[in-house]
């Protein structure tokens, strides 16, 4: 099934300039994550190697924040999805990128595995110790970020409440209840500790994964593309076909992961995605046609 939205989506497909693929239900189908203890989905490896000879600039956002983008995209290359380390980006990175802007000289607590605080090192944000903040029961911070962290208990609950309940801004990399896998769907713990934190401190929390503005802001940087000109394509209405439509972008949705047709159906029209195709050797497809259309447009009007 090749199904177009909008009348004019092979005609803005021609125009792409940058592509942003999915992992989890888009690329890959596993029990681990970014692919670990998997197999690569139908069309994923035709797909990267297509936008890289049609001259189109690429990268990978995985929601999972557990490892940073090389020892994903070293992971990746193994199953034969030839991605460079710099084209993954992650949940992580985008919070990571928020925090240097936003409290550039100012210490943020941290909830997550050494692939998330990679991140925030990298970008240099300093980054509370939290062992010692827990030894001294306090810690002043502006912002709590809250990751994939399956070690969060009770004392790390109190920690980040006392933060919050001092001043401290909830971020979460991702709330998205669950992840696409090959076995029963994998549960979102971002989210839950979020929720979490949220429910005992009466504050809300602010996403700044899939589907914020800043993660498509950081998207948007990485392919140095304006997002009228790019294609989001995954398996998720509410993260990409959202993320997407909200910035202008081509919202495409593969069928390989966690929506099916019902889910489809029953989307609002803000998350309705441009275009949806049961795997990615049908928008390989829809690329090689949209391009063939468009080189004869041009020549037909004397353009090229």
């Amino acid at each position: 099934m090749i199904d177009v939205h909008n009348s004019d989506a092979l005609e803005r497909l021609a125009a792409v300039e940058g592509i942003m693929f999915d992992v989890d239900g888009c690329l890959v189908l596993s029990d681990g994550p970014s692919g670990q203890d998997g197999h690569v989905l139908p069309g994923a490896i035709a797909a990267i190697e297509h936008a890289r000879m049609s001259g189109r600039r690429l990268c990978v956002f995985t929601n999972g924040t557990a490892q940073h983008g090389g020892d994903i995209a070293k992971h990746l290359r193994s199953m034969g999805l030839m991605v460079e380390d710099d084209e993954v980006l992650t949940p992580a990175a985008v919070a990571a990128d928020v925090m240097s802007r936003l409290y550039p000289s100012e210490p943020i607590l941290v909830f997550g595995r050494s692939g998330m605080l990679h991140d925030f090192e990298k970008r240099g944000v300093d980054v509370v110790d939290i062992e010692r903040a827990l030894a001294e029961k306090s810690v002043d911070v502006p912002a709590v970020v809250v990751g994939w962290d399956t070690e969060f208990g009770r004392t790390k609950l109190q920690l980040a409440a006392a933060a919050v309940r001092g001043g401290a801004k909830i971020y979460c990399t991702s709330d998205a209840r669950t992840f696409a896998s090959r076995g029963w769907p994998n549960v979102g713990v971002s989210g839950f500790i979020a929720a979490g934190l949220s429910h005992v401190t009466g504050q809300p929390y602010e996403v700044v994964g899939k589907p914020s503005h800043a993660a498509m802001r950081l998207i948007s940087q990485t392919l140095q593309t304006h997002p009228e000109n790019l294609l989001v394509i995954g398996d998720d209405i509410e993260l990409e076909s959202a993320m997407a439509r909200r910035a202008g972008a081509l919202a495409g949705l593969v069928l390989t992961g966690t929506t099916d047709l019902e889910a489809l159906d029953c989307a609002t029209e803000q998350n309705r995605p441009d275009l949806v195709v049961d795997n990615m050797n049908q928008l390989v497809e829809m690329f090689t046609s949209a391009d063939k259309s468009s080189r004869r447009t041009r020549v037909g009007t004397g353009k090229e």
